[in-house]
């Protein structure tokens, strides 16, 4: 049998925690927690609050809490993390830049761009995700979104991301959502659900199913707040 020493054991968790703030702090870019991006961004004037909490196997967690507002054509925002895996725990931040427009009846396309850093790790800059979004909109309660993109990782292995969702409202104030995702060489899928609790805040809940790769399933519920 192979002795694990401490040293490697330290190295899993800071590549484990890396992967996983990582993923976390680019899935700003997705409205809430959801990975699968809406190629939709806020109206002018408004601003968002948002924050959630994943809770992965073991200890393995992350808080994110982030703000975004219309800026001219572009949707900017800045958000934090703190994420803890392994024995091991990172804080950062992420920004965002979104563009997004109609293309024909019923679809609309974008773009978004979300760099990130963490506070305790040299270099600071982690990479940026950079996304293509697609939304086809076939009635008032249906949407499919796709998402094809790429994680740009500083010093490390670039990684694919892709994705495909489901929205479906089912009743007035409630949505139900499912997604098929790859990312940091993770294939998941998730479920959820969407309550509007008014017309300016709405809870969202989930789980994230781990299909195959080197990341874990995890549940998270979060928040989101609409500044008009």
């Amino acid at each position: 049998m192979v002795e694990v020493t401490r040293p490697r054991l330290v190295i899993a968790a800071k590549a484990a925690i890396h992967a996983f703030f990582l993923a976390g702090a680019s899935s700003f870019a997705a409205g809430g927690h959801h990975a699968v991006d809406d190629a939709a961004i806020l109206d002018p004037g408004q601003c968002e609050l948002e924050s959630w909490l994943t809770r992965a196997r073991g200890p393995e967690k992350l808080l994110h809490a982030a703000a975004g507002c219309r800026v001219g054509p572009v949707e900017l925002g800045i958000g934090a993390d703190y994420a803890r895996a392994g024995g091991a725990s990172q804080t950062g931040w992420s920004g965002q830049v979104k563009w997004a427009t109609s293309l024909a009846e019923g679809f609309s396309g974008g773009v978004v761009l979300v760099p990130v850093w963490a506070n305790h790790a040299r270099p600071r800059y982690q990479g940026t995700t950079a996304l293509a979004l697609l939304t086809w909109a076939p009635r008032d309660d249906v949407a499919l979104h796709l998402n094809l993109g790429r994680d740009f990782v500083h010093g490390g292995p670039n990684d694919n991301r892709s994705g495909i969702s489901a929205e479906w409202t089912a009743r007035a104030g409630w949505t139900l959502l499912a997604e098929r995702y790859v990312e940091s060489q993770t294939h998941l899928l998730r479920g959820g659900v969407r309550w509007a609790v008014s017309e300016t805040l709405s809870v969202d809940a989930s789980h994230a199913h781990r299909l195959s790769g080197p990341g874990v399933s995890g549940w998270t519920i979060g928040a989101t707040w609409l500044l008009k």
